[in-house]
């Protein structure tokens, strides 16, 4: 994974036109991460030995398939690893292991971009969500590695499932094809074709585009495009995608993914829909030896204009020893949420509070936990 030789493969691909003959299937790169080290693996299926060489890991050990569990999955030495099941591993003494391990729990999966690589266990990605889960621009130029110059673009609704590789990389491209949807400029970096439809269309800014109405501006009145109908992508034509639901002005499925990522890493959150809708952050660590108390929950509501508008204060429970002691001061009188009673408390980290201005398209309930981790650490006797 040598991002210069990336590169220059897209240069020689836009560049010039190759007289090879393309292969008809081209192979995906493949990698394995053990003990949070990424190795590059020659295809998909490798013998286990072979990886736990690579990795320099102890011969005396033996590899294990992480499944979150108490009892992962361990691997025999001439066992064939397929790691399209699974490629996250960490090693284990021999005598350590438990050779009655299960493979019922699901695999981690390691995607990797530009050489860093973040687990899951869906496997299911799509352009939009592997950018917004590595906290990439939505309009950043993502392309699947391929063992041969033909890596392809990935635009926002192209499917990006694990089991057709897990290795991506990002590049500004310059691109010929360009269209304006909702006042915003898409490129064949976001997957912008020379023939589209109207879904396809609806896709690069509507999460669920079967509930919308596309419309190409230009004319008066606005030219309206069905779902399936295909229209032309050439001379930059502007479009209008208008959703035909509107629930709170922030879609519920961003909020899902931002918590899952977040439990995937050990931390406890709900969204709750409401009204009011609210994130509940569980068991909020106090520092070690605070007399007050061990953990906490604490609420953040989801502001109507979210993820464009920014997360804002914190509630914890009333009555809660936090209060009065964590920066901020309490707002009002408490109130009930969720089945549970509490109080608002003014703090603003992104506004002005030691966190970076926020941006909508790095920053979300699975960074803000950051910042609430550190107010209730930081809380006074």
């Amino acid at each position: 994974m040598n991002p210069s030789n990336n590169q220059s493969r897209l240069s020689a691909c836009e560049g010039a036109t190759s007289t090879e003959p393309a292969a008809t299937t081209p192979q995906p790169k493949w990698v394995a991460v053990i003990d949070d080290t990424v190795i590059a693996a020659p295809q998909r299926q490798v013998r286990a030995d072979v990886l736990k060489t690579q990795g320099k890991v102890c011969p005396g050990n033996v590899l294990v398939r992480d499944r979150n569990s108490d009892r992962d999955e361990i691997i025999p030495d001439e066992v064939v690893v397929d790691l399209g099941e699974g490629n996250v591993f960490y090693a284990l003494p021999r005598c350590e292991a438990d050779w009655k391990s299960s493979r019922e729990s699901p695999a981690k999966l390691a995607y990797v971009i530009d050489d860093r690589p973040e687990t899951t266990t869906n496997a299911d990605q799509t352009g939009k969500t592997l950018r917004e889960w590595f906290s990439l621009p939505l309009t950043t130029g993502l392309f699947r590695d391929y063992e041969s110059p033909e890596d392809r673009a990935v635009g926002l609704a192209d499917p990006a499932a694990f089991t057709a590789g897990p290795v991506f990389y990002t590049r500004h491209r310059h691109s010929h094809l360009k269209i304006i949807v909702n006042k915003k400029t898409f490129t064949e970096a976001d997957g912008v074709k020379e023939i589209m439809t109207g879904r396809e269309i609806a896709a690069l800014v509507a999460e669920n585009p079967d509930r919308t109405e596309v419309f190409r501006l230009g004319k008066e009145p606005p030219e309206k495009i069905l779902l399936d109908q295909q229209v032309s992508t050439k001379g930059c034509p502007e479009f209008r995608v208008i959703r035909l639901d509107v629930k709170g002005g922030f879609e519920p499925a961003r909020i899902e993914r931002e918590l899952a990522q977040m439990r995937e890493n050990g931390l406890a959150a709900e969204f709750h829909p409401g009204p009011p809708a609210v994130v509940i952050y569980r068991r909020i660590p106090a520092r070690p030896g605070y007399p007050h108390l061990q953990e906490t929950d604490v609420l953040v509501q989801v502001p109507s204009g979210y993820p464009g508008q920014p997360l804002d204060g914190a509630w914890l429970p009333d009555k809660s020893p936090l209060l009065g002691r964590v920066v901020g001061s309490p707002q009002g009188s408490p109130k009930e949420i969720a089945g549970l009673r509490w109080h608002l408390v003014s703090y603003h980290p992104h506004n002005g509070g030691g966190a970076p201005p926020w941006n909508k398209d790095r920053h979300g309930f699975h960074t803000y936990v950051d910042e609430i981790m550190v107010w209730v650490y930081r809380a006074k006797e």
